[in-house]
């Protein structure tokens, strides 16, 4: 028995064996009990939590639907002229399709107890009770406070009814409910000042029997933004007047996330869940509260269980403990004594047997690990210097092709096209200068993230810039050219979003002969010049900004362009600056009088012909009576020609094409709508839709983020994400059939997309929804 103790490892050994059967014995009766305990709370809550859901859902769409149907009304032409109206006896008629306006919003499933139409401008109210002035009406001082909130769309909680004396039926909740809730919007919509609102009132008791109180352990409650109550608690859950006032208290410290769990103590020491979701619509809160007390009741039993059962497993373990010890550690002794023939003995015993024999595999290990991390840190620094070299055309052909082999690159023929990345600048951001070589290094990884290894050769970092060796094999150069700025897009929408700043990007010309590369980087480097003419977040293919690698038209086209793009957009600020530019530069470039009147007579002609082709009719005389070629001829100053450009040309046009506008961005947005969803599982860009729409993909992208309110590629992927989660719920696709469907490169980044978004994945979101 000596011999066997006198081995420090074997003692440990035998130590924590007994351990083992000794921690069970404390823990697993507490550790099993709390487990079941947890799970049944936690199964409980998760159904409370898609009740609560469900209970919001359910509320949200009606006042969703209450909502929608109020801008339908709004945006009528009756609502307009209305805004310009007084009323008085005479209008009778128009009072009373006014009024019948007002009763179509009122459904019966919608329960709407009253809409009012207010005029600040003329002092008038009318409502489903009929029409009164805002002094009468005894709203005025109401309706003044809505008018001067700073949001278009709101909603607001009706001022609480005084509480009732004698309590509810069961003489112990209060009545703390407000009477209800209405929805303001100020007319007309999406004007910066109102001249009139439209206000419409949903009782409290039509929120009461939306909320679901069917159970006698649970019971929902609804609070506003202001954290007060909409509903009321039916006694349940909560049985004191302070109760509720608790809760609310422990919402309001726990509102910055917008969902959660929570508990407290009643004024029965009673331990209550409470469950919250905050609304995204309306920010609203919903609150599910459960009593603890009843759910624990069947864990007590599993923890006498567990603890019969622990107490056998300690007796089993301490045999096992034994016997299992000495077993285990004759290896281990024979394995020892061939490590440490050549050791002293005194040296040996002062040593555990494993730490012994660890520390030589340690020794040799260490040689290994070191020798391949510096071939590998070498590797890589060859491999970037070979990079710079070849860009900066200081390497022979001979040696780019001993190179080839040496970093295993494929020696399939392909293409090449050089992609530089350069900031567009720190205004406005929370970087400085000194973060240049910090940003670009990082820039530098998420390129090397997303750009697949083998259409890359290794990103560097070059002075200013971080510079890309895009790669295709087996591609046509269309086909190239499109996978080359789909990265490009990718990582520019990756830098912004997870850095924050702005970054532009030059493309090369596609070439096939690696030795080409210098000329290349400096076809990239010439591209982003061009920054000037497109400004911030711009990729910039070489033959797109210098198609012909010749000298431009002295013209300033690109600055026409960008004024007749500033007047059909109504930004008159930067139309008025366009054209003293224009002029400006037109009077620098060209000093004679007779190219200078061409160059404004061409101007004017691409006004009127493009207020023409807008399909609006363009009158060909000025307003004193004369033609406009001969009243341009009459002016003689640089500020005469601006001024009469601008008012007399431009304020005119803008004014006629703004209806025209008006319905024609609606219709461009809709028609890029159908498109998205006609084609989302094909190759759809916003290049592709400006082509199909012949319009330029800067007016469209912005049209349609104006009338949307979301990016084209932001709207195409979530649009994506929502075809996946259906497909997901209602097909046996595969993952990576429904990833190759919606046009994700791979599986992988369909994966980390739907896991972003939905903070799952899409195996765990079907698993949840079927």
């Amino acid at each position: 028995m000596p011999k066997w103790f006198a081995s420090k490892y074997l003692v440990r050994l035998l130590i924590f064996s007994l351990l083992i059967g000794t921690i069970p014995v404390v823990t697993l009766g507490s550790l099993s009990f709390l487990r079941a305990k947890n799970s049944l709370q936690q199964k409980v809550n998760d159904s409370n939590m898609q009740l609560l859901q469900q209970t919001q859902v359910n509320v949200e769409q009606v006042l969703q639907l209450f909502e929608n149907l109020m801008t339908q009304y709004i945006t009528t032409p009756i609502i307009g002229q209305a805004l310009q109206t007084p009323f008085s006896a005479k209008n009778f008629t128009f009072i009373n399709e006014l009024s019948s306006g007002l009763n179509k919003l009122q459904p019966f499933e919608l329960g709407v107890q009253n809409v009012y139409l207010a005029n600040l401008k003329y002092d008038w109210l009318l409502s489903n009770q009929g029409y009164v002035t805002l002094e009468d009406s005894g709203m005025k001082d109401l309706i003044q406070q809505y008018a001067s909130a700073d949001r278009g769309s709101f909603w607001k909680t009706m001022p609480p009814a005084p509480p009732a004396s004698g309590g509810n039926a069961g003489g112990e909740v209060p009545q703390v409910a407000a009477p209800g809730v209405r929805l303001i919007k100020k007319l007309p919509i999406n004007w910066s000042s109102s001249s009139g609102l439209i206000i419409g009132e949903i009782p409290g008791f039509k929120l009461e029997k939306m909320v679901a109180n069917d159970a006698e352990e649970r019971e929902t409650v609804i609070l506003d933004d202001q954290f007060q109550p909409l509903t009321q608690p039916f006694g349940r859950v909560l049985n004191s007047p302070g109760d509720l006032a608790r809760v609310v208290e422990q919402i309001k410290q726990a509102s910055d996330t917008p969902e959660g769990y929570l508990t407290m103590q009643d004024a029965n020491h009673k331990t209550i869940g409470i469950l919250f979701n905050q609304s995204q619509y309306n920010g609203w809160y919903y609150l599910s509260l459960i009593s603890l007390s009843d759910i624990t009741k069947d864990s007590r039993s599993i923890g006498w269980y567990t603890l019969y059962v622990s107490v056998g497993t300690f007796v089993l373990i301490l045999l096992v403990a034994w016997i299992g010890s000495r077993r285990m550690y004759l290896p281990i002794h024979r394995v020892f004594s061939v490590a440490a023939s050549d050791q002293a003995a005194d040296e040996r015993q002062s040593k555990d047997e494993l730490q012994f024999i660890g520390e030589q595999i340690h020794k040799l290990r260490s040689s290994q690990t070191e020798l391949l991390d510096q071939l590998s840190i070498h590797s890589k620094q060859l491999e970037a210097f070979f990079i710079r070299r070849l860009l900066h055309g200081e390497i022979r052909p001979n040696e780019t092709r001993e190179r080839w082999v040496q970093f295993a690159y494929d020696p399939t023929p392909g293409l090449f096209a050089v992609l530089t990345i350069q900031i567009d600048a720190f205004d406005r951001t929370r970087y400085c200068e000194q973060d240049m070589d910090l940003l670009m290094f990082a820039i530098n990884n998420i390129a090397s993230e997303l750009i697949p290894a083998e259409h890359r050769l290794e990103p560097v970092m070059m002075v200013g810039s971080q510079v890309t060796i895009c790669r295709g094999i087996g591609m046509t150069i269309p086909a190239f050219e499109e996978q080359v700025y789909a990265y490009a897009e990718l990582v520019q929408s990756t830098v912004n979003q997870l850095l924050e700043i702005k970054i532009s990007m030059g493309i090369s010309r596609s070439y096939e002969d690696i030795d080409e590369t210098s000329q290349a980087y400096k076809e990239s480097l010439e591209a982003l010049k061009y920054r000037v003419r497109f400004g911030e977040l711009a990729i910039l293919p070489f033959d797109n900004v210098l198609p012909d690698t010749r000298i431009v038209a002295a013209y300033p086209e690109w600055l026409e362009k960008e004024l007749i793009d500033a007047v059909k957009m109504e930004e008159r600020g930067k139309a008025k600056a366009l054209l003293n530019e224009f002029i400006q530069k037109a009077i620098m470039d060209y000093p004679r009088y007779n190219d200078l009147q061409m160059v404004l007579t061409r101007l004017l002609i691409d006004l009127l012909r493009e207020w023409q082709e807008a399909r609006e009719t363009a009158s060909t005389l000025d307003p004193s009576g004369s033609s406009f070629q001969e009243r341009l001829v009459q002016l003689r100053t640089a500020e005469e020609i601006e001024a009469w450009f601008y008012s007399d040309v431009i304020e005119p046009m803008m004014d006629s094409l703004h209806h025209k506008w008006e319905t024609q961005n609606k219709k461009i947005s809709e028609r890029m709508l159908e498109m998205i969803h006609e084609e989302f599982a094909s190759g759809l860009t916003l290049e592709l839709c400006a082509s199909r729409l012949n319009y330029h993909p800067n007016y469209i992208k912005t049209v349609f983020r104006k009338e949307t309110g979301s990016n084209f590629s932001d709207y195409l992927s979530k649009y994506r994400l929502t075809v996946a989660k259906q497909w997901l719920v209602e097909t046996d696709m595969k993952i990576n059939e429904i990833a190759e469907k919606l046009q994700y490169q791979n599986s992988q980044n369909f994966i980390r997309y739907f896991r972003k978004m939905e903070d799952m994945t899409p195996g765990q979101y079907r698993e949840k929804h079927r």
